[in-house]
């Protein structure tokens, strides 16, 4: 297959955002969404605050299962860091070192080699998409808007990748059961978070309905057609708040509000780069590997 050289591939996703922005800044009313940042209810605010941390420790959790699954160890408070730094790098830095890399790096540190390493993080984010997945459908089919027989074809795929996982990567099934566990209270608080942002800019939307246009949300913002899900972050809330009778703006707002403690926590792990926490040189030197 022919690879676009990562020059080419940077400049059309800063196209992508640029023009992706320009649309939805068009079509907004910002006197909207002013009016819902100065009524903004910090309360709510702070509770999406700390489920996104409760996000992290979880997730840095199932990483330290996964770790341990492939005979390798690492400390939790490590594990912490180094997933504050890969938010970094996801998001404050114009590298090609996404955060993930990072991850794969410390991985292998851990004692597991880099082959398992690299099955470790893509097993991760797999269980990750997993649940999105799964609360995706179940949020679909309490909104009426997907029938059983489609349900039951999606649940028929998520059964599929666990059945992927445990063969062709060799997963034990109690592992992946345990693991799976913990991706469900992740994308659980994740979805709570989402609301939390929303009810604190008086989104009248029910907790419910969340569960169906968070998972869809983020699923849209994992293609890699932006810089950091930038412009696509906003059309993809305006576009499903729209779909519940909500004006754009808010959608917009909410999607700037999260976007905002994402950068919160890359900033705190630039702080933990920035202070040695993690060795610096060896983290670039093996990512270039």
């Amino acid at each position: 297959m022919m690879r676009i050289p990562r020059g080419l591939s940077l400049a059309l996703r800063l196209a992508v955002s640029a023009a992706l922005v320009a649309w939805i800044l068009r079509r907004t009313p910002f006197q909207e969404a002013g009016a819902a940042f100065r009524s903004a209810d910090l309360r709510f605010v702070l509770l999406a605050l700390g489920l996104q941390l409760l996000d992290t420790l979880v997730s840095v959790r199932r990483w330290r299962l996964l770790i341990r699954a492939q005979g390798g160890e690492a400390s939790f408070p490590g594990l912490v860091r180094a997933y504050f730094v890969g938010i970094f790098f996801n998001n404050l830095l114009p590298s090609t070192i996404g955060g993930d890399t990072v991850r794969v790096v410390h991985t292998a540190r851990s004692g597991v080699g880099r082959a398992k390493a690299l099955a470790t993080i893509f097993v991760d984010r797999f269980l990750g998409l997993l649940a999105l997945l799964l609360f995706a459908i179940v949020g679909a089919l309490a909104s009426g808007r997907l029938t059983w027989m489609m349900a039951g074809a999606a649940a028929l795929g998520l059964a599929a990748g666990l059945l992927f996982l445990h063969r062709k990567l060799q997963w034990q099934w109690d592992v992946l059961a345990r693991a799976s566990g913990w991706s469900l209270l992740l994308q659980t608080s994740v979805v709570l978070g989402g609301w939390c942002l929303a009810r604190s800019l008086h989104v009248p939307i029910p907790m419910p309905y969340f569960f169906l246009i968070v998972p869809l949300a983020l699923i849209v913002m994992m293609l890699p057609v932006s810089i950091n899900a930038i412009g696509v972050r906003e059309n993809v809330w305006a576009f499903f708040f729209a779909a519940f009778g909500v004006p754009a703006a808010l959608g917009v707002a909410v999607a700037w509000l999260s976007y905002g403690l994402v950068l919160a926590q890359a900033l705190i792990g630039g702080a933990i780069y920035a202070l040695g926490r993690l060795p610096r040189s060896r983290v670039v030197e093996e990512v270039a590997l």
